[in-house]
């Protein structure tokens, strides 16, 4: 799969988390903080496993996966401060409701990414269910994999290695000579 090119030529454009000055430093302290960092939304157990989805998600190819670049933090830290009480029990009781489901049908497996990567491929992007219950599950999964994405997106490092990510308004230059930098950006009347 192309899923590393198709997260590039997305940029900041698809599903972007509104940039405010809050959620940026919600994404500094999650990528500075170092191993004593504990989760505040999900429980240990759930943070293991949600990030092997994200991992499956987004892989490690020649630039950091979703592990690497622990994604799992800031997503963790923006559903703890975003969603509203009722939300976040809704949340939690739909990934008990995953977690449950793939204990049951992976009963004698072992390899949990095979098992995350045939839950991902059978109910990713799913269109026809037999009961609210496959709805439910492409539902979390598509919140999952949204929440990866963004969270990778506005990442330090994809930001500013990837993406060329440059401070607003940027470097001024009043008297800049138009041999070197080009007539681009001026205007003509």
């Amino acid at each position: 799969m192309k899923r590393r090119n198709a997260i590039k030529n997305l940029g900041l454009s698809f599903g972007s988390i509104a940039l405010s000055g809050s959620v940026i430093s919600l994404s500094q302290s999650c990528q500075t903080s170092g191993d004593q960092w504990s989760p505040m939304f999900f429980n240990k157990n759930q943070v293991s496993e949600i990030e092997k989805i994200m991992e499956l998600i987004i892989p490690e190819t020649d630039t950091p996966g979703a592990i690497s670049l622990k994604i799992i933090r800031f997503a963790d830290s923006y559903l703890n401060v975003t969603l509203s009480n009722s939300n976040k029990k809704l949340f939690q009781d739909n990934l008990n409701f995953l977690f449950d489901k793939i204990k049951n049908e992976s009963e004698g497996l072992n390899d949990k990414n095979k098992i995350y990567e045939a839950f991902l491929k059978e109910y990713l992007n799913k269109k026809d269910f037999k009961n609210e219950k496959e709805k439910k599950l492409t539902d979390l999964l598509e919140s999952i994999r949204l929440l990866s994405v963004r969270s990778y997106m506005i990442n330090e490092y994809v930001m500013t290695k990837i993406l060329r990510y440059q401070i607003s308004p940027g470097k001024y230059q009043g008297c800049a000579d138009l041999d070197e930098y080009g007539t681009q950006a001026s205007v003509t009347y």
